[in-house]
C-alpha cells in the first residue's frame, strides 16, 4: 500500500511541474484556436498515468536540480524506502523547498518498533485509498442519476434521443454514445447542438473526459490537478465551439452564442456528461463572439510548437543532464583537506547508498597520518550479512572512489554497517583506488564533464550489479583509458538447464539447513559450475560431470550447527563442502534433453583417474 502511494505521489509531483508549465504556456496561446490549448493537457494526462518516461536533453524538467532518477526513465522525488530511513529526506529539485520539508520530517527512533515516518506514510496511504473510494461512490451515484433521467427518452433519429427531464443537451454512453436533447428545442438551435455534440463524439471526448476524471480520482490529494481538470474541460468545450463555427459556411457566432445562453445549465456536480450548455458559459460566449477563422500559415507553426512543447513536457531529463547536475553538486564541496568537516559532510550527504542502508553520521580521523573517514550506516541484520561478502560491495566501492576523488589528503575510508547489535567494517585505501584507476583518482574530479562521466559509468555498473543478470565479469570505469575495475557477483545463466539442476541441488541443501526452525538462509550464489569431464562411451547418452561450488548466507550464523567437514568462508557464507568434499553433478544428455543422473562427492572420487569408475558405479546403481 505504502509503495503504491509513494509511486503515485512521485507521479503527482512530476505532473505538478508539468501542470504549472501548461497553465503558463496556455496563457500565451490565448489568440490561437483552443484546440491547441486542449492538446496541451495530454502530456499532463500521460504524466499522471505512467510512472516512467523516455529521457531527453530537451526535457522541461532539466531546469530542476534533480538527482532523483532511481532507475532509467523513473523520477523518484520521495524514496520508496523513506519509511525505513534513519533521516528521512526528499528531493523535489528545489533546494529551499527540500530543506523546509526535510527539516520537518521525523527521524527514526531507536526505541520505537517502527519508524515514525513509516507510520505516517502508512496512514497517508489509507487516507488516499479512502478518498478514492468516496469519490468513486460519488461518481457512480451521479452517473446513475443521469441514467435515471434519460431512461424514458424517446428516439428522434439515428443516435438522437429527446426527453423532458433534462434542461441542456449532452452526450452519454461509452461504447455507443447517444445525444440527448431537451424537449421543445427549435430547429435552428438543434442544428448547432447536434454539430457540437457530434464533434465531441468524433473526437472521442465522451471517453477522454471520464477517463481524465478517473485519473483525477487517483490524484485527488493534489489541488492543482483539480484546477487542471476544470481548465481542460473548459478548453475541450471551447475548442468544440470553435470547430462548429469553423465548419459553418455562414457567420453563426451570434446565433450560436444565443443558443449557449438559452440552454446554459448550472453545473450540479464535478462529473457531468458532455453538455452543450455546460458551465463557463460567459467565457465561452466571449470566445465565440471574438473567434476568427485561423489561416493556414499561422496554424502550422502553432501545431509544430505544441508538439515540441508536449515532447518536452513528457520527457525526463537526459542522463547527460542528470549527471552533469550531480557532478556540479559534488564538485561544489571538493576540498584538499579531510579536516574540512562541512564539505566532507556535504559530500557524504550526496552519496547514494543501497536499499535498506541509511546514512547516520561520519567520523574524521585526522589526529595522525594516515588520515581517514568512517561513514556510519544503519541497516537490518539481513542486509548487513549480505554486504559482508566482498563480491557484494560494489555500491560502497563506487562511493569510496567518489570520496577519494573529491578529498585531497584522505588515505582511507571506512563504511561501518550496523544492525544495532553487530557491526561490519568495509575499508578502502587511496592506494587501492589509484591502483584500480591506473592513475591518481583525484584526476577524475578535474572538471565537471570528467566527473559526470565517472558518475554515469559507476551508476551503470552498480545497476548491473543490483540486477545480477550477467555471468561473472569485471566491469571497467572509463574504458581502456581509465580502468576502475568493479567485480560483480557470479550468477550463472538461468536459461542453462545445467544451472537449473545445480539450483535443485542447492535448494535441497537450503531445505536441510532450514529444518532447524532457527536457521534462515537469506541469500545464495553459485561460485563455480564447470564441466570437468565428458564421457561418450559409457552409455548411449553423453555423460557429463560438473564441479559445483556455492555459498549460502544464513541470517544468523550463530544458529547454524556445523557438522564435520562443513565450513564457512571469511565473509560468513556457508560453503558447499562437507566431510565428503564438494558435489560433482553427473548429468546425461541426449537429443537436447538433460537430466541429473546423480551426485558424486570429490572426497569419495579421489583422484581424477578414478572419476570414470565412480561414474560407472553410479550408472549401474541407477539401473
Amino acid at each position: 500500500m505504502s509503495r503504491l502511494f509513494i509511486t503515485v505521489l512521485n507521479m503527482s509531483i512530476t505532473a505538478s511541474y508539468v501542470a504549472i508549465a501548461i497553465i503558463i504556456i496556455r496563457s500565451f496561446l490565448i489568440k490561437l484556436p483552443k484546440v491547441f490549448s486542449y492538446a496541451l493537457w495530454f502530456p499532463l494526462l500521460i504524466r499522471l498515468v505512467f510512472p516512467f518516461s523516455f529521457n531527453s536533453s530537451f526535457s522541461f524538467l532539466s531546469f530542476l536540480s534533480l538527482k532523483t532518477q532511481s532507475s532509467p526513465g523513473i523520477v523518484e522525488y520521495v524514496p520508496h524506502r523513506i519509511g525505513l530511513m534513519q533521516k528521512p529526506s526528499i528531493d523535489i529539485g528545489i533546494s529551499r523547498i527540500n530543506d523546509a520539508i526535510n527539516s520537518s520530517l521525523p527521524p527514526a527512533t531507536s526505541i520505537a518498533s517502527s519508524n515514525p515516518m513509516q507510520i505516517l506514510i502508512g496512514i497517508a496511504g489509507y487516507i488516499w485509498i479512502f478518498g478514492i473510494v468516496v469519490l468513486l461512490i460519488y461518481s457512480i451515484i451521479s452517473y446513475l442519476k443521469v441514467i435515471n433521467n434519460i431512461k424514458t427518452a424517446t428516439l428522434v433519429k439515428d443516435n438522437i434521443f429527446e426527453t423532458d427531464k433534462i434542461t441542456t443537451p449532452f452526450v452519454c454512453g461509452f461504447i455507443n454514445p447517444k445525444i440527448y436533447i431537451p424537449a421543445g428545442i427549435i430547429e435552428k438551435e438543434l442544428n448547432f447542438i447536434l454539430a457540437h455534440e457530434q464533434t465531441h463524439i468524433r473526437r472521442l471526448d465522451y471517453i477522454i473526459k471520464p477517463f481524465a476524471f478517473l485519473v483525477l480520482i487517483i490524484h485527488w490529494f493534489n489541488p492543482l490537478m483539480w484546477l487542471c481538470y476544470f481548465l481542460m474541460s473548459k478548453d475541450m468545450e471551447m475548442s468544440c465551439d470553435e470547430s462548429v463555427i469553423r465548419q459553418s459556411s455562414e457567420d453563426i457566432r451570434a446565433s450560436y452564442s444565443h443558443s449557449l445562453l438559452s440552454l446554459s445549465a448550472k453545473q450540479s456536480g464535478i462529473l457531468i456528461p458532455l453538455a452543450f450548455g455546460e458551465s463557463n458559459i460567459k467565457s465561452r460566449i466571449k470566445n465565440v463572439l471574438s473567434y476568427k477563422k485561423p489561416v493556414l500559415w499561422a496554424v502550422c507553426p502553432a501545431a509544430v510548437l505544441v508538439i515540441a512543447i508536449s515532447i518536452a513536457l513528457i520527457a525526463n531529463p537526459s542522463n547527460k543532464t542528470e549527471y552533469l547536475t550531480s557532478a556540479e553538486k559534488f564538485l561544489k564541496y571538493k576540498t584538499d583537506y579531510v579536516g574540512d568537516a562541512s564539505k566532507v559532510g556535504n559530500i557524504i550527504q550526496l552519496l547514494e547508498f543501497p536499499e535498506k542502508v541509511d546514512y547516520d553520521y561520519f567520523e574524521l580521523h585526522t589526529e595522525n597520518v594516515p588520515y581517514g573517514i568512517t561513514v556510519h550506516l544503519n541497516t537490518d541484520t539481513q542486509t548487513r550479512n549480505r554486504y559482508t561478502g566482498a563480491l557484494n560491495q560494489t555500491p560502497f566501492e563506487k562511493n569510496a572512489v567518489i570520496i577519494f576523488s573529491l578529498i585531497g589528503n584522505v588515505d582511507y575510508i571506512n563504511f561501518n554497517l550496523t544492525d544495532g547489535k553487530n557491526e561490519y567494517l568495509i575499508q578502502y585505501t587511496k592506494d587501492q583506488a589509484d591502483a584500480m584507476i591506473g592513475k591518481d583518482v583525484r584526476e577524475l574530479s578535474a572538471d565537471k564533464n570528467t566527473f559526470a562521466q565517472l558518475l554515469k559509468i559507476a551508476d551503470k555498473i552498480e545497476g548491473d550489479f543490483i540486477k545480477k543478470n550477467g555471468n561473472s565479469s569485471i566491469s571497467t570505469i572509463g574504458g581502456a583509458d581509465g580502468p576502475l575495475k568493479m567485480h560483480e557477483t557470479y550468477k550463472a545463466d538461468e536459461s542453462d538447464p545445467i544451472t537449473g539442476l545445480a539450483w535443485e541441488v542447492i535448494n535441497r541443501d537450503i531445505a536441510y539447513y532450514e529444518e532447524n526452525p532457527e536457521v534462515k538462509i537469506i541469500d545464495s550464489k553459485i561460485t563455480r559450475l564447470e564441466l570437468v569431464k565428458s564421457f561418450d562411451d559409457l552409455t548411449d547418452e553423453t555423460i557429463e560431470v560438473y564441479a559445483l561450488e556455492y555459498r549460502l548466507l544464513p541470517e544468523d550464523l550463530s544458529k547454524v550447527v556445523l557438522a564435520g567437514g562443513m565450513d564457512v568462508d571469511e565473509d560468513g557464507w556457508l560453503k558447499e563442502t562437507s566431510s565428503m568434499g564438494s558435489p560433482l553433478l553427473v548429468v546425461s544428455r541426449k537429443n537436447g534433453n538433460v537430466k541429473l543422473v546423480g551426485i558424486l562427492m570429490t572426497g569419495s572420487v579421489g583422484e581424477e583417474s578414478r572419476l570414470e569408475t565412480s561414474v560407472k558405479a553410479l550408472l549401474e546403481n541407477n539401473q
